[in-house]
């Protein structure tokens, strides 16, 4: 094709005047876009000439359609496709006139190849949303004929749109104009968004930037979108899992390493000692909140991803170059971890306003998150600070507590739950009861009399069969009971007395009970918090528990050295366990849900609606071996 720019058409005119041959002359016109001559000088009826002429190409080319002949279509649709940056992309004048004539033929331009060419090219222009004013209007009105014509396109435009999520919010809102317009006049439109959200959902390897945006602007869908509520918050509860845990595994990977060199230099140890030892120093490293200071434990976690000196030292020995890889991808998935947390828990907050609640939008995504929390979160092991977002949300009012207090007390008793989620689910009542700030001493009275009632009937049902053959792994649910109200009493001890000084649920004949019991749970719980239970426990007055506690020490002495009775409660007849067995009871009983989070920005956040140690320690944290000394 020729290009007639304004030269050559009065060139032509004097030609056509001096030769009648040259009369009838065909004249075709290039659409490439020619917007340098237009800004370099040309008038304003050039640009309006240039317009009706682009005009009358598209009109030929949508008229030539029927007759097989599709090179003007075609060239249309290349120019079309071309990327943001290409100065032969189509201008944003002759864009604006081809929506608007392919808009009134929608049905032509869709009965031929070409024609379905031009409109993936359209659906697919490159940065659509940049363009001013009356372009995007037009182009915005062109998808909406289009799907609203011929539904079958709405397919590759949820995919265009769904596929930008990635962008930022601030260059998305058109795109959620269009699918909140869609999804009101087109029902069915639904089905394939939820496809495209799974499929386009960033790898947890992507950049925070990616994950970032893509999360926000699945949940912006989520708030006029409630049919895809539950499949979006699963879809990020699950990508926030996976980061949560990787990056568990990283410092637990790390932890390992370091301990396996530190024990290269160390003599060979008996191998009962060594998995005694190893289970301690695992038991301490998880609980170190209930015998040391938790900010430090934080700081040491925040260490191993910034601590520019470890690198450097790391550096010196080849040996641990290892070391520097894992560091910097802890410090990555930190950040990430982060972020996303923050972000969530932003839009939760304004999204479960008490306005919210009332007009009931607010109690669904509560409870989508509930739904979530039971078949996502809990199940999944060791994660750190996913479950925060619960923590966070059930805060917002105490009847969300109250629901969530319910939630985990139906699992933990259950009867149709596994053992290991009844355990699981005791261990986050505890810890959720001793950091939660917001609960009230109602709820706390209320579920301390839950538990105790409980362990009092066990112990008055079951107490005998502790003499009958088997392992007392038989009782580990008994276990998991009584140490969340251990726990819970470290934390709210002050808040467990009545308006007469006595102890609410008569908790001093409580513990009294049953720590002289058969199960001897001073053995098989924690080592940590009955330690810090113990001295707490003489503090107020309740128990004394250190002579059990020497006593189940000496005894497991002379276990390992071969001269244990055969006396019930503890021997190496009835209180043995496997050693597989004993483990998996001991990472449970280590597990603490809501220890001090190590993310900078979501710590801040969680600072109003948290209790650290340090503000009910008392002093309680020093060193308690001294107390194994001392008499009643």
């Amino acid at each position: 094709m020729m290009v007639v720019d304004n030269k050559q058409k009065r060139q032509c005119t004097a030609e056509t005047a001096g030769d009648a041959s040259k009369k009838k002359r065909k004249v075709e016109f290039d659409i490439a876009p020619q917007a340098q001559d237009l800004q370099a000088g040309g008038s304003e009826g050039d640009s309006k000439f240039a317009m009706e002429m682009f005009e009358s190409f598209v009109i030929r080319a949508l008229k030539d359609l029927d007759n097989g002949e599709c090179s003007g279509m075609e060239s249309l649709a290349m120019q079309v496709s071309l990327p943001a940056t290409d100065a032969d992309r189509i201008s944003v004048e002759k864009l604006t006139v081809l929506l608007r004539l392919l808009g009134n033929n929608i049905s032509k331009i869709d009965n031929s190849k070409s024609g379905a060419s031009m409109i993936r090219s359209i659906i697919n222009f490159e940065k659509w949303w940049e363009l001013p004013g009356p372009a995007l209007s037009s182009y915005i009105s062109f998808i909406r004929i289009l799907c609203s014509s011929l539904p079958k396109w709405w397919q590759d435009v949820s995919m265009a749109l769904i596929s930008n999520f990635a962008l930022s919010p601030g260059k998305t809102v058109q795109h959620h104009e269009m699918l909140k317009y869609f999804l009101k006049t087109i029902p069915s439109s639904i089905h394939f968004i939820d496809t495209y959200i799974g499929k386009f959902f960033p790898n947890k390897n992507d950049s925070k930037k990616v994950l970032l945006n893509f999360i926000s602007n699945v949940l912006a869908l989520t708030e006029y979108c409630h049919e895809l509520r539950f499949q979006a918050w699963s879809l990020v509860i699950e990508k926030v899992i996976s980061i949560d845990v990787e990056l568990q595994n990283e410092l637990d990977e790390l932890d390992e390493d370091i301990d396996d060199d530190a024990g290269d230099d160390d003599d060979d140890d008996d191998d009962e000692d060594e998995d005694e030892d190893e289970q301690e120093e695992a038991t301490e490293r998880v609980n170190d909140d209930a015998d040391d200071d938790m900010d430090d434990d934080m700081d040491d976690d925040e260490d191993l991803g910034d601590s520019d000196d470890d690198e450097a030292e790391v550096e010196v020995d080849g040996d641990e170059v290892y070391y520097v890889d894992l560091s910097h991808n802890i410090k990555e998935l930190s950040s990430k971890l982060d972020e996303i947390l923050s972000v969530i828990t932003s839009k939760l907050s304004c999204a479960l306003t008490p306005e919210s609640l009332e007009e009931g939008d607010g109690v669904n995504i509560f409870n989508t998150l509930t739904s979530l929390f039971k078949s996502h979160i809990l199940p999944t092991y060791y994660t750190r600070s996913v479950q925060y977002l619960m923590f966070h949300v059930s805060q917002q009012q105490p009847e969300l507590m109250d629901a969530f207090l319910v939630t985990l007390i139906d699992i933990s008793f259950s009867p149709t739950e596994t053992m290991e989620k009844k355990i699981k689910s005791l261990q986050y009542i505890g810890s959720f009861i001793a950091r939660a700030k917001k609960m009230t001493r109602t709820q706390i009275v209320f579920v301390t009399s839950y538990l105790t009632s409980w362990l009092n009937r066990y112990v008055l049902e079951r107490e005998e069969e502790v003499d009958q053959p088997g392992g007392m792994e038989r009782f580990k649910h008994f276990y998991a009971v009584f140490q969340a109200i251990c726990y819970i009493f470290c934390f709210r001890h002050s808040l467990l007395r009545d308006g007469d000084d006595a102890w609410e649920c008569e908790l001093d004949k409580f513990f009294q009970r049953l720590v002289i019991s058969k199960f001897n749970p001073l053995k098989y719980c924690n080592e940590n918090v009955m330690m810090m239970f113990a001295k707490i426990a003489q503090h107020e007055g309740v128990v004394y528990c250190f002579s059990i506690i020497e006593n189940n020490n000496n005894e497991r002495l002379r276990g390992i050295t071969g001269k244990a009775t055969e006396s019930g409660g503890g021997s190496s007849v009835n209180g043995s366990w496997s050693l597989a067995t004993r483990q998996q009871f001991i990472d449970l009983q280590s597990y603490f849900p809501y220890d001090p989070l190590f993310l900078t920005n979501y710590k801040t956040m969680m600072k109003d609606y948290y209790i650290e140690w340090t503000e009910v320690s008392k002093g309680y944290d020093s060193d308690v071996s001294e107390e194994l000394d001392e008499s009643p």
